[in-house]
Formats: structure tokens, sequence, C-alpha cells
């Protein structure tokens, strides 16, 4: 189900369209088709400003924690359907030599043939630093105990707390607990791509560093599982019950996880994985158009990329 092309897209797609919504380069044409086509972020809501800044206060990171919530909801639904147990969460960051399940992957040498030979040297060199046995401890470690202090919790909103797991120990864990991909999927930042070609549908491509294929990698799940329930955190420290979500953006294809029912997507996601058959080819083609046109802006990113900054 996970590796489904309708399900990659859902999840590709969401990142990058609130991830470049107010990116200089994301023309006004592009953003009224995504709006026509019903992916625009609820009130132009993103996590970074036009002028490149993290926002901490318009509920953007209230929409990552909510929609990955759901998530963990609708694969929890399928295994209880399969009468499996519920996913597995690390309950804190695996240290080094802790657990040989959750050993660090080896770093490799990058040759992505979409990136120039300086680029590849940075991310080879940026790689090795993010999975050493040091980075456990600076700056995950750090990280780590500011996120789960309930101190720290009261003094920040759901919002600035998702928008700050994201773009701090959440994207970084992505790539420490990566291992080398059997190929790079081509940057849909280039004009003449058409479509994700489904070759990088197999279930075989699960890249902790593409949001086109890490949902299908097990590490995400204990990862995702992580974050979640540092909601839970948050709600005992500021004596919170029910959360009265703001941010519940899921995409225009989930309308159900917004009245956090997922069960029955669940199983229409699973039905099509299974006979090949797609009952919403209309919405299929919706998000490879839309992912096409932000290639020909050249917004697209993924974790990796973070590795070429300084």
């Amino acid at each position: 189900m996970l590796a489904s092309r309708r399900h990659r897209l859902r999840h590709f797609l969401w990142h990058a369209v609130r991830g470049a919504w107010n990116n200089p380069l994301l023309t006004a044409e592009v953003r009224q088709l995504i709006r026509n086509k019903g992916w625009a972020p609820p009130n132009d809501r993103a996590p970074f400003g036009a002028d490149g800044k993290l926002i901490l206060d318009n509920f953007a990171g209230e929409d990552f924690l909510y929609m990955h919530r759901q998530m963990i909801r609708e694969v929890n639904d399928l295994l209880a359907q399969e009468g499996e147990p519920s996913l597995d969460a690390w309950p804190a960051m695996p240290r080094p030599g802790e657990n040989p399940d959750f050993a660090v992957p080896a770093a490799w040498a990058y040759a992505d043939p979409n990136q120039s030979a300086a680029d590849n040297a940075q991310m080879t060199a940026s790689l090795q630093r993010l999975k050493s046995d040091a980075y456990a401890d600076n700056p995950i470690g750090i990280w780590e105990t500011f996120y789960t202090s309930p101190n720290n919790l009261r003094r920040l909103s759901l919002g600035a707390l998702g928008n700050l797991l994201e773009m701090t120990i959440h994207n970084s864990f992505h790539m420490r607990w990566a291992s080398q991909p059997f190929g790079y999927m081509p940057s849909p930042n280039l004009e003449d791509v058409n479509a994700i070609d489904p070759q990088w549908d197999s279930v075989e491509y699960d890249y902790l560093g593409d949001t086109y294929s890490s949902h299908v990698n097990p590490f995400f799940w204990y990862l995702h599982g992580w974050a979640d329930a540092c909601i839970d955190k948050w709600t005992a420290a500021n004596g919170v019950g029910d959360i009265q979500w703001t941010g519940t953006w899921t995409g225009k294809l989930e309308a159900g996880w917004s009245l956090g029912q997922p069960e029955a997507l669940t199983a229409k996601v699973r039905e099509e994985a299974m006979t090949g058959h797609h009952q919403s080819d209309a919405d299929l083609r919706d998000m490879e158009e839309i992912v096409q046109r932000l290639g020909s802006c050249k917004v697209i990113r993924n974790f990796y990329d973070l590795l070429l900054q300084p």
C-alpha cells in the first residue's frame, strides 16, 4: 500500500507544495494551477516565508504533526485488519552501539548524476559527519533533550514545536538512518520531466532521503513514532486534554483525515495497490501535473538537499 503510486505521490506532493509555497521562484501561474486543483495549503500556510526564514506562529507546524499522526493511524488500521500489532516507536533516539537492529547504516560516496562533482563531495562529507557517533551527542542529543523537556515545551506553541522538530532533528534523522539507495530518482527540478518514472514505484525504492520513498522504509515509522510522542509530551506539559487542532492540512485527496477517519481511505488505497486499478485516475494525473510544474520552477527539495547547505 505504501509503495503504491498514489500513496507515494500523496506524501511527496504534500511536502513539496508546502515547502515551496512561499518560494519566490514559484510563479503566480503555477501557484494558481495548484489552487485550481485543490492542493493549496489553507490560508497560504507554509513553514517558510518568502525570505526563507522559518515561521513559528502560522500553524504550519501543526500541519506537519497532524498529517503524520494520521499516516500512523492509517497504517495501524491496516495492521489491525491483518491481525498484526500496531507500529512500534522509538522511546528515545537510539544510541551508537545500543541496539544492532537500529544501527546507523554506513555513509557512502555520493555520485548523483544530477549534481556537480563539488556538490557530491560536499554531500559526502556532510553525510559522514551526520552519521558519526559524535553527531548522536551533538546535535541530536541536545535537540532530543530540548524537545522532551516540559519546561521548554511550556514555552512553545504546538505549531512552533512542529516546525522546529521538522527542520532540525526530523530532517537529520531521515538522513542519519538512510541507507545508500539503489539509484537516485532524477530530481523533478528539470523542465523536461513529464512524470516520475514508474520504476521508482518499486517496493525496493525505500530511500529515507526522498519524500517519494521515505515512508516505504521501516525506519520511517520508528522515527515518526518518536516525533508523534512529542505531541503527547507537549499536551502533558501544557495541561491540554483534547487538542483543538488548527493545522489539519493533509492534501486534497485526504478529506477523511481532516475528520480523523482514515480507515475508509486505507481500504481504498489498499484496493488500488492490490488490484492495480486506480479509482481516481484524474487525481493521479493532477498530482503528476503539479509535480511537473513545481519542477519547472525548480523549487522541489528533499531531505538530502539540506546536506548541500554550508
